[in-house]
């Protein structure tokens, strides 16, 4: 924390590390002294971290995931580094889970070494879930040569590596599919044939909003598997090829509401009067979940075709 920062503010963190190491709820006030720390002031916080058992730690550190969720002026990236690098795995993940909306280079850097070498399967696979970020960053040009290439080599080492878990080479899959050139969508392909890495390439085609997929991906529609169901209506929702519509609109009465709810979204990020038809006729669903979707997604889709409401 810099000297600028006024006393109340120093004051307050000093009475969140109090709250921490009691293992007290935090303040509004104590958790808005957690923001950003640095320096001197970063190792307080740790050294009021270390007194904490494991279950104390995660539960820290969801509580400020759910702080930052909810007021998004909040930064606790140093925070969740320091839990990224935590000799519990369950403390790992947690702070892997709460840095949703930090881009980084530490963050990166730290992602990509606990997919290399982290021990344990859950932490790698959120590890890789989560480099998808830098992925698309590196594919829009916000990150240097260097470390797009760094990025993309670590994910498809992750996904050629005969000693990984499944889950781990799927969710890399999944992130890699941001990188939009041949060798990738080579790489989808051939995923999407082995059942062990389908789900992440169903991800995977849909990050790459590429229309050569779409009908690979409507044959997964059909699968007895929810999980595939819903990440090809995701896929295709992210796609926005109007030939996905009919089929999506047959899946509106699926048994997994959250296939469902992805089918709204779906359809209202296509468009077009065959979506807007099946939205409108939602609206008289038994379901109020299911109208409020269909609400939402028609205001979606009418903002796209008229975002200046003329």
């Amino acid at each position: 924390m810099s000297e600028e920062l006024g006393g109340d503010r120093r004051e307050h963190l000093g009475s969140a590390l109090d709250a921490i190491r009691q293992r007290a709820p935090l303040t509004v006030e104590q958790l808005d002294a957690l923001n950003v720390l640095e320096g001197a002031d970063l190792a307080r916080f740790r050294e009021a971290w270390e007194t904490l058992e494991p279950d104390a730690r995660r539960e820290l550190i969801a509580s400020c995931r759910v702080s930052a969720d909810e007021r998004q002026r909040l930064d606790f990236a140093p925070i969740n580094l320091v839990a990224m690098h935590d000799p519990t795995p369950e403390v790992r993940l947690a702070g892997v889970q709460a840095a949703f909306e930090d881009r980084s280079p530490a963050l990166m850097e730290r992602l990509l070494e606990l997919l290399r070498t982290d021990p344990s399967v859950e932490v790698r696979r959120a590890a890789a879930d989560d480099v998808a970020r830098f992925a698309l960053l590196g594919e829009l040009g916000d990150l240097d040569a260097d470390q797009t290439q760094r990025v993309r080599q670590a994910l498809v080492d992750a996904v050629h590596d005969p000693n990984e878990e499944a889950r781990v080479r799927s969710a890399a899959l999944g992130a890699a599919g941001y990188f939009s050139d041949g060798d990738m969508a080579q790489l989808l392909a051939a995923g999407f044939s082995n059942p062990d890495l389908e789900l992440g390439a169903v991800r995977g085609m849909g990050r790459s909003a590429d229309p050569r997929w779409t009908e690979q991906l409507l044959t997964v529609l059909d699968s007895s598997n929810p999980r595939l169901r819903l990440e090809a209506v995701r896929a295709l929702g992210e796609i926005e090829d109007e030939r996905a519509v009919e089929a999506l609109s047959e899946l509106t009465d699926d048994p997994d509401e959250a296939v469902q709810l992805a089918v709204i979204q779906a359809l209202g990020d296509i468009g077009g009067d065959e979506a807007r038809d099946t939205l409108l006729y939602l609206l008289e669903d038994s379901n109020q979940v299911i109208r409020e979707a269909a609400e939402e997604a028609i205001r979606q889709l009418e903002f796209y075709e008229d975002p200046l409401g003329l």
